[in-house]
């Protein structure tokens, strides 16, 4: 991991004063002195010991609850973090609400596959690796699967919070378009009843970051995901259980930064802890509460994990061609 988790100098000198190494096996353990030497060295590579203790410390999971979150809820979470969330939460308030975990029934293994969020009235926006779990290509068109139990049928749970057993479900009513393997970002679009089945009102939709404002973003720009991160066999139990406290599969703010963007490609890359069942959450821009990204997956790096999402203005497009056109 190259040294650029702490673009910010106060949580830099914030992380120095509360260092704590992480005892893990076979993993070095270092002094405060050696860590602060590491951090100067712009362009050196960070050893995994620090790297896990950065990712704790800087890069929490606050768990939604009553469509809110609370930042002292996430163990040894830097207080420069807290504040930048704090001072962002009324707009992650507005956005929370739309936001809500793909349920299903009569799937032949899964209860539920991911993220969601309304992106226009009626419409969801996840991502075709989510929606190819339980809806696949007919014809010209698009279908929901089936399996010995019946056709898949799918819902989006707007709340899915820790401790919370209330729920707000919202049926798929038809699936749009999913991107197919030829196009190059990961994607899908479904139309969503207004009402739940409590007759709640749909909720607003996020809006997208235009592009001449995308373009203005820079690397360090912070960010939150607003997702359903699940346990992963993929990312060491460890470094989860500790970041996640053990939870998973309920509805989180994850706070991280941009760590580069491609205007030509449309992918974002950001460095929130996400895991699995995040697929298809909004990347959030913390200054205006608007959409800059898709999140749809992470790919191992250096020592850390890079995230990978899909443009918002790349997100317009596919909307008004394959939804509104």
């Amino acid at each position: 991991m190259k040294n650029k988790l702490f673009l910010d100098k106060r949580m830099r000198e914030e992380f120095l004063d509360r260092y704590i190494p992480i005892p893990v096996p076979y993993r070095l353990v270092h002094s405060r002195r050696e860590v602060e030497r590491i951090l100067k060295e712009e362009n050196r590579d960070i050893p995994i010991s620090i790297a896990l203790e950065m990712e704790r410390f800087s890069r929490p999971a606050y768990l939604v609850q009553n469509n809110s979150f609370d930042t002292r809820n996430a163990p040894s979470v830097s207080e420069q973090i807290n504040n930048r969330m704090n001072n962002a939460k009324t707009l992650i308030e507005q956005a929370i609400p739309s936001v809500g975990r793909i349920n299903l029934r009569n799937h032949s293994r899964l209860s539920w596959v991911g993220t969601g969020w309304i992106v226009a009235k009626n419409v969801l926006v996840t991502n075709r690796h989510v929606a190819a779990k339980f809806a696949g290509r007919e014809g010209d068109g698009f279908v929901f699967m089936q399996s010995e139990k019946g056709i898949t049928k799918a819902l989006l749970d707007t709340v899915s919070e820790y401790g919370s057993q209330q729920e707000k479900r919202y049926r798929l009513r038809e699936v749009l378009w999913i991107a197919p393997p030829s196009e190059p970002h990961d994607v899908a679009f479904l139309s969503i009843d207004e009402e739940s089945r409590n007759d709640e009102k749909q909720p607003d939709s996020i809006e997208l970051i235009d592009t001449t404002a995308f373009e203005k973003i820079d690397n360090g720009h912070w960010v939150a995901v607003i997702g359903y991160p699940s346990r992963s066999n993929y990312d060491d139990i460890m470094d989860q259980q500790r970041i996640f406290q053990g939870i998973y599969g309920v509805k989180r703010i994850l706070p991280g930064q941009i760590k580069g963007k491609n205007v030509d490609t449309g992918i974002v890359e950001h460095d929130a802890s996400t895991l699995i069942g995040s697929s298809g959450g909004p990347v959030l821009d913390l200054t205006s509460g608007k959409a800059i990204a898709l999140h749809f997956g992470s790919i191992p790096g250096n020592n850390n994990i890079i995230n990978k999402a899909v443009a918002a203005p790349v997100i317009q497009k596919l909307l008004q061609k394959h939804v509104f056109s």
